[in-house]
């Protein structure tokens, strides 16, 4: 299986297949959003479209980076939802970089969004799909961030079939800038167990799914939706 590595700046052609990773946190925050109950998740390209979108739908809830802001229902941080209850709502998220990633490459005709959370599964989607060449986007520090460049670089080996030691790349994510910034407590929207939590290894058993939909206006939308993959 062929995987190429770039950063959002880099992308010039409609990927075939892009597996968009953003490990500290927005693919992490979304993916403990599902294990929280929610159903869906709408990624919205600016934070008026997020609040926008929220209140032309009652009962959708907003989530964006950084400090809490009016009109928004929570932050980036997977710490920080781990006790809420989301169960059957709608989730739009606007972040620095993961949303903006995944809207890059919009028009893929598949899209995943993925961290070490959800690591296992996303490759064995992969493999299950015959899929490829994979794009692996690496959204932090335009393509530099070694977290998710170490998590790209995983996925790839586990989608290929290899047997991957978790080590290496769990200890590139726990020394990466992002992690000494949450650490430090450099990034607003911040809990103390975020690092950890998004260097956890195949947490939850499903893959994550972005595709366009229609709402029932006739507006589309990209919407994130978990997929379970089974061993």
């Amino acid at each position: 299986m062929d995987h190429h590595f770039v950063g959002i700046p880099e992308l010039t052609d409609v990927p075939r297949v892009a597996v968009v990773i953003d490990v500290m946190r927005a693919f992490t925050t979304a993916a403990w959003a599902f294990s929280r109950g929610v159903e869906k998740i709408v990624l919205a390209s600016t934070l008026r479209d997020a609040l926008a979108l929220k209140e032309s739908h009652p009962g959708w809830l907003a989530l964006k980076d950084g400090a809490p802001a009016e009109g928004f229902d929570a932050v980036n941080s997977p710490g920080l939802l781990g006790s809420r209850d989301f169960a059957g709502r709608t989730l739009v998220q606007k972040t620095t970089a993961g949303t903006v990633g995944a809207l890059a490459v919009a028009d893929a005709p598949l899209i995943l969004c993925a961290s070490f959370v959800v690591a296992g599964p996303t490759a064995r989607f992969l493999r299950n799909a015959a899929a490829g060449p994979v794009t692996f986007v690496v959204t932090g520090e335009d393509g530099r961030a070694d977290e998710d460049l170490a998590c790209a670089e995983y996925i790839g080996r586990r989608a290929a079939g290899d047997e991957v030691d978790a080590a290496p790349y769990l200890h590139r994510a726990r020394n990466s800038r992002a992690a000494a910034d949450l650490a430090a407590g450099l990034r607003s929207g911040f809990h103390p167990d975020d690092v950890e939590l998004c260097v956890e290894v195949d947490r939850f058993p499903f893959a994550m799914v972005a595709r366009r939909e229609t709402d029932e206006e006739g507006e589309e939308l990209m919407v994130l939706r978990p997929v379970p993959v089974t061993r």
